[in-house]
């Protein structure tokens, strides 16, 4: 009973995407209720415009398209591709009549192809193109290294609109802000959405939580890493590469300190700090060989001169704040000093309005005029979902389209410009709906 069961879950689902009832019969008389080939034909799909969601309802592995298909979608093949619950792979069925078939197909990522009209021979090996395009699909799918392919359109806008390579420190005067949840789901959009190479550093001193909120092994961290530079007196590129985790996509972060005590060891506070200073400088200028983007969550403490160093690092600092007067007052003292007294190019700086709500008494107007910064970015009041988000340990972005969400990737835009255009094909794909976040959100009505 239980080998019977297991068999059946093996069975490859099929559905025919073709204009001709006599293609489709071959398929029927080969792929009949029980057939050897393992292969079950579960409809005909005669109209393009229906073929995601037939095939999707229906449950199928596979989907043998003819592309002459009435309302037929090229970026279908990608939907169906990456839909989130599992890979739908595309056969191509290429039309008799002369045409660039085989190259259009295939560059819109279908995994195999036969010739039209089929004939007995031709679905014969099917059989095997089929199988081998599933399990094909379904180890790329396994692999950590997947992430979503682009749609052509967004590919275009990458390949087209210019853009910086760019080292963002995120920081806040104040504690509680949200600046670790913005830099952790802004590095998410880089890496994971944009495809680019993007490097997310912990450099909290006072300790740092993003290997927690991404579920990371905390071994090797940037404490490790430090001790190593300290001992050999110089850096390389392959040592900060094995001192990094690989998180998924593109991304790649450097744990912070795993306790508050290694903070104060003297790979970071020899000679009154001045060897951390070293690191910081060492490992920034590293950093920005080997990545596109480098995100840095940094310390809120300014005496620290690890921290102070990470900021004169940045093209770009964006400063995290709650629309909260006292915060904002705070926030605008501390900046005045880093201005004034530091001499850190103000130009560099900009705002990010986080957790804001109109009806919180203060207006985004309000907030840039205390504190004199141009604003680049405003992420509305997410209620529990970023709770939901850490506890789930999966950045929000990568989890639940929101308007939170769009807030983030607004901000990642002005990053990496062709984000927004990705953001937008993003929700073409299909996403399905799973695990504890999911059903937070599910039970928030979200």
């Amino acid at each position: 009973m239980t080998d019977q069961s297991s068999q059946s879950e093996r069975r490859v689902k099929l559905v025919a995407a073709l204009r001709e009832w006599g293609d489709v019969q071959y398929l029927t008389v080969a792929f009949a209720p029980g057939n050897q080939a393992g292969i079950d034909m579960l409809t005909w799909c005669q109209d393009g415009a229906r073929l995601f969601q037939d095939a999707v309802s229906l449950g199928a592995d596979v989907v043998i398209l003819d592309p002459r298909l009435p309302n037929f979608a090229l970026e279908d093949v990608q939907r169906l591709y990456h839909y989130e619950e599992k890979p739908i792979v595309v056969i191509a069925a290429l039309p008799p009549e002369p045409g660039d078939w085989l190259e259009r197909m295939s560059t819109a990522g279908a995994l195999g192809h036969v010739q039209l009209p089929l004939t007995e021979e031709s679905t014969r090996r099917l059989v095997g193109i089929i199988h081998t395009a599933v399990q094909r699909a379904l180890q790329e799918r396994a692999s950590s290294s997947y992430i979503p392919q682009l749609a052509p359109e967004a590919a275009r806008v990458i390949a087209s609109q210019g853009w910086q390579r760019a080292t963002v420190v995120v920081w806040a005067a104040k504690g509680g802000v949200g600046k670790t949840t913005v830099a952790e789901n802004i590095a998410a959009l880089l890496g994971v959405v944009g495809n680019r190479k993007t490097a997310l550093v912990d450099l909290n001193m006072a300790g740092g939580n993003v290997h927690i909120h991404l579920g990371l092994r905390p071994e090797k961290n940037i404490f490790s890493l430090a001790s190593l530079y300290e001992f050999r007196k110089s850096m390389k590129a392959g040592d900060v590469q094995a001192h990094m985790a690989p998180y998924r996509g593109n991304l790649w972060v450097l744990v912070g300190v795993p306790r508050q005590h290694m903070a104060g060891a003297s790979c970071f506070m020899g000679e009154e700090g001045e060897v951390g200073k070293r690191f910081t400088i060492a490992l920034m200028d590293l950093l920005r060989q080997m990545f596109d983007f480098v995100i840095v969550d940094l310390g809120q403490d300014l005496n620290h001169k690890m921290h102070l160093a990470a900021l004169r690092a940045a093209d770009l600092v964006l400063v995290v704040v709650n629309p909260e007067m006292a915060g904002l007052l705070d926030t605008h003292e501390v900046l005045e000093a880093l201005f004034e007294h530091v001499q850190l190019d103000k130009s560099r700086f900009r705002l990010v309005v986080n957790r804001f709500h109109p009806d919180a008494g203060i207006s985004r107007r309000e907030i840039v005029e205390v504190l004199r910064l141009s604003e680049i970015g405003v992420v509305p009041e997410a209620g529990t979902l970023v709770t939901a988000s850490l506890n789930a340990r999966r950045p929000l972005v990568l989890s639940h389209n929101s308007p939170v969400s769009d807030g983030l990737a607004q901000v990642a835009s002005s990053i990496f410009p062709p984000l927004a255009q990705i953001w937008k094909q993003k929700g073409i794909l299909g996403r399905g709906r799973k695990g504890l976040l999911d059903r937070v959100l599910d039970a928030l009505g979200a």
